[in-house]
């Protein structure tokens, strides 16, 4: 998903990292503590999605830079950055992903959203909560683009891993995640949440779908290089075989009752909810 994409502060032309001719914000401290706590409440309540972007922002580190300079030397990648392809805008247009064929990954992806009453600024939202701002001024614009990019992307990558949004449908498409982005913080994620479902529920089959998840994921190509519009006409089939990716076949036979039962929400309220309540906009 996300980095921590522009600072507060204006950056010192001193301080501005170079990628590939684009400026770069200096690379963020590593903090695990912070870590911790969020995947403490991500745990607690799974739709809290600001915490995955609290925790990708406290573990990033160098990973970014790294990901960011592979991206711009694809040719789809750097179209991104440099046209910019507006991924938001895409997902976002409804009408014109329901006019796409029955079964294309443009339609799949809209019945999902749908389906779980999801739209792509919601994503965007969530950012904000944890502090990162896609929609103010930047100095980071281009190094901005892609991870806003990325981030939209999450429940397109849910249609093409084939997993739900159920606490372990999550972890296994963070691990797909994680294979394309190779961000810590989702392997961080994963780990924890895979140990709490199983302190919870010792006889639920999580790490058989953990590991079919990793060995699904071997061999896939990288899937941030292909071109989203190009894609969202075709087959969803026919999609998944040009990236070489393999539906999960352990997951899908858990029944729906048994992924619904794992870690159910331990609070009802988002962390932003939560301070909205103790912190009231005054009133004008």
């Amino acid at each position: 998903m996300s980095d921590p994409t522009a600072p507060v502060e204006e950056v010192p032309a001193d301080k501005i990292e170079w990628i590939a001719g684009f400026p770069t914000p200096p690379t963020p401290p590593i903090r695990p503590l912070h870590a911790l706590v969020s995947v403490w409440r991500l745990v607690r309540n799974k739709e809290d999605t600001r915490q995955v972007f609290e925790i990708v922002q406290a573990l990033s580190g160098g990973a970014a830079k790294r990901l960011f300079a592979r991206f711009v030397a694809t040719p789809y990648g750097r179209r991104v950055i440099t046209q910019p392809v507006r991924l938001e805008n895409i997902l976002s247009d409804h009408e014109t992903l329901r006019a796409l064929p029955e079964g294309s990954l443009g339609r799949v992806y809209l019945d999902f959203m749908e389906g779980e009453n999801l739209t792509s600024e919601g994503l965007i939202d969530a950012a904000g909560e944890a502090g990162i701002d896609f929609r103010g001024e930047t100095q980071f614009e281009d190094y901005r683009r892609l991870f806003l990019h990325l981030d939209v992307s999450h429940d397109l990558w849910h249609v093409l891993s084939g997993y739900g949004r159920d606490a372990l449908g999550e972890l296994c498409n963070l691990i797909f995640s994680r294979a394309h982005t190779r961000t810590r913080g989702f392997g961080f994620i994963v780990f924890i949440g895979a140990l709490a479902q199983k302190l919870e529920q010792p006889s639920a089959p999580v790490l058989k779908a953990l590991a079919e998840a990793r060995r699904n994921v071997r061999g896939v190509a990288w899937v941030p290089e292909f071109d989203v519009e190009e894609m969202l006409p075709l087959p969803l089939s026919e999609v998944r075989r040009r990236m070489n990716i393999t539906e999960p076949v352990f997951y899908n036979a858990i029944p729906d009752e048994v992924k619904d039962s794992l870690l159910k929400p331990k609070v009802k309220q988002t962390q932003s909810e939560r301070e909205s309540l103790h912190n009231p906009e005054p009133a004008l």
